[in-house]
Order: C-alpha cells, then structure tokens, then sequence
C-alpha cells in the first residue's frame, strides 16, 4: 500500500512521461499488454514493443536510430533490469539517448508493489481508491 505523497509522486511522474510521449520521445516496452497500459494511462506518442518484432533484438535497436532519445520502460524483476540495461548500452552505442530515468524512478517508488509494466493501471486504480476511504 502507498502513503499519499507516494502516489502523487508517480502521478508526477507520469504526467512528465505524458509530456514526453507527446513531444515525440517513443518508449520502449517488452510487450503488448506493456503498450496498453501505457495507453490506458495516457501516452499518445510513439510506443514500441520489443516482443514480437520478429527481429533478433539488436537488429531491433537498430530499427530505432532515427530517434535522438528512447524511454525504457522494462518490467521491474531481473529479466526486466536485465534487459533495459542491454537495450540501454546498445542504443548508447548506436547514437541515441536512453532515457532510463522513469523507469528508475517508478521502481524505486513502487518497490515490491508492481513487477510489470502492465500491472501499473491497475495498482494505481486500487491504490487511489483505497486511500479516498
């Protein structure tokens, strides 16, 4: 369970992921169950899935060096760390900007509450209505 501060910390954060979204940074998720939830919160702008691409993954990364900056947005278990820190170098090495901030930001707040991107809308749905009572 959050305290309040903690959850209009994440409400601020996802208000500046909205803002980025719109301005044209694209993020980055592992499915798509990852992408509707992003778009049940709220992200407008461009989001890309790294499962089902069909593509190895660096051939992905590939895919995305028109863009000067990409959030990463990975589950928060291992697998999760594991893989945005790998898309993280490699886009690096490719030119682009990772944006890693959110994502640490969000763990961080959220602790042992959510361990996926796609359980995010629902936690929140539960957490603001349990502390309104």
């Amino acid at each position: 369970m959050l305290n309040l501060e903690a959850l209009e910390q994440i409400e601020e954060l996802l208000s500046e992921l909205r803002e980025c979204s719109a301005q044209g940074v694209p993020i980055l998720v592992e499915g798509a169950d990852d992408e509707r939830t992003m778009r049940e919160l709220g992200m407008e702008g461009r989001i890309f899935r790294i499962s089902g691409s069909g593509k190895t993954l660096l051939n992905f990364l590939e895919g995305l060096t028109d863009f000067k900056q990409i959030i990463i947005l990975t589950d928060f278990d291992r697998a999760g760390n594991k893989l945005a820190k790998f898309c993280a170098e490699h886009l690096k090495r490719l030119g682009v900007e990772p944006v890693v901030e959110f994502r640490g930001k969000l763990k961080a707040i959220l602790h042992k509450d959510v361990k996926d991107i796609e359980g995010l809308a629902r936690f929140l749905r539960g957490q603001r209505i349990a502390l309104k009572r």
